[in-house]
């Protein structure tokens, strides 16, 4: 194994781990404001319906909570898919530095620069 795909592994843990954390916070703070009539009702709805329920809900910290969990979500597709640390735009690889500071980030540093005003960073 090479020490890229060792970084890669690691990446790929990172996500996954706070992937697992971000749905339990999620699913508590829909609780805690009631957005959902029970922890069973959370328990069997889709992380996708969750994730619009609670960018709906116009509460500033479940919003970010959401988005946040959004591309953590697409990042552990992008994993299973075998595009992980592929840009969504151009398909190039993302730097490795880009990635250890944010193992979600879907965009190579010259898409980035070129959508900011398109697309979150």
């Amino acid at each position: 194994m090479t020490t890229s795909d060792k970084l890669y592994e690691q990446l790929q843990q990172r996500l996954e781990q706070e992937h697992g954390m971000l749905s339990r916070e999620l699913k508590h703070e829909m609780l805690l404001n009631t957005l959902v009539p029970s922890a069973t009702a959370i328990e069997d709805a889709e992380l996708s319906e969750l994730i619009v329920m609670a960018k709906s809900a116009f509460i500033p910290n479940l919003f970010d909570l959401a988005v946040r969990m959004e591309r953590i979500d697409a990042a552990v597709c992008s994993v299973k898919l075998g595009m992980y640390g592929l840009c969504v735009d151009c398909e190039d690889e993302i730097a490795i530095e880009d990635l250890e500071k944010d193992p979600a980030q879907p965009r190579c540093s010259s898409c980035r620069e070129h959508s900011r005003y398109h697309h979150d960073n």
